[in-house]
């Protein structure tokens, strides 16, 4: 069993999320914004991250970016899940180590398809 850091400011997203995770057979924790989302890596090892780009406190580009900065997340598997679609902001989140960018809304079972693919 994986477990999987959902960063969402928006409460329906991380409820379908938290869902779809553990109907997949993984443990999840769910925070609504970066900044939570560094504090969880302080008590949890995650194995896969999905975070929405726009959240208050810390956006989740700049979570990316201090997360890619601890060597234990270095490699983590990290997917933006969010609204946002320009092509500047894709090439910024894949030069921070993203490896996949989900636009919301999405469905469960692509959703699902990316978790397995993901994790294994």
């Amino acid at each position: 069993m994986a477990k999987v850091l959902v960063a969402d400011d928006a409460g329906l997203i991380r409820m379908v999320a938290k869902k779809a995770i553990e109907e997949a057979g993984h443990e999840v924790i769910v925070v609504e914004n970066g900044a939570e989302g560094l504090e969880a890596l302080k008590f949890h090892q995650f194995d896969l991250i999905f975070s929405d780009v726009n959240m208050p406190v810390m956006g989740g580009l700049e979570m990316v970016e201090a997360i890619k900065k601890i060597m234990a997340y270095k490699y983590i598997p990290i997917v933006m899940l969010t609204t946002e679609s320009s092509d500047e902001l894709k090439e910024k989140g894949r030069a921070l180590g993203v490896k996949a960018w989900m636009l919301k809304p999405f469905n469960k079972e692509k959703f699902t398809m990316v978790i397995h693919k993901l994790l294994g």
